[in-house]
């Protein structure tokens, strides 16, 4: 290559890394989605994703799932159309069928209902015991 040929591929690759930097979109450069993931991974947060991104992506993104999730209950919610939906994402890896991420989806992966019975269970246990006591108080004094 010439000399010449070289400064204009040079100058073409600054110009379009001066458009993605811009935010415009470019013929090459895929387009970005940002998508939000909350709840029970382990980088809940926003992310921007390039070309056309699944919920398993974002998720990826976001460290995956914490052992605390409820995978069977993960909350999709639509910007673009306010639209609201359940996902069981067990089901939905069977299906074989991506779900795509549009730009402004928030997914919320909730806390499964185990998880949140252990994470009681010390209230729930000094419930018992402070009842016990009670009963056990006033048993002794009728006699």
């Amino acid at each position: 290559m010439n000399t010449a040929t070289v400064r204009v591929l040079g100058l073409a690759l600054l110009l379009g890394a001066g458009a993605l930097a811009r935010g415009q979109e470019t013929e090459t450069a895929p387009l970005a989605v940002r998508a939000a993931v909350w709840g029970q991974v382990a980088r809940p947060g926003q992310y921007l994703l390039r070309g056309s991104p699944d919920l398993l992506e974002l998720l990826s993104q976001a460290g995956g799932p914490t052992a605390n999730a409820d995978l069977t209950r993960i909350l999709l919610i639509r910007e673009r159309d306010k639209t609201r939906r359940r996902l069981n994402l067990d089901r939905l890896v069977a299906s074989g069928e991506p779900l795509f991420i549009a730009p402004g989806d928030v997914v919320v992966v909730p806390e499964s209902g185990w998880s949140r019975f252990k994470s009681n269970l010390p209230f729930v246990s000094t419930l018992v015991v402070v009842a016990n006591l009670v009963v056990t108080v006033t048993l002794m004094a009728r006699k």
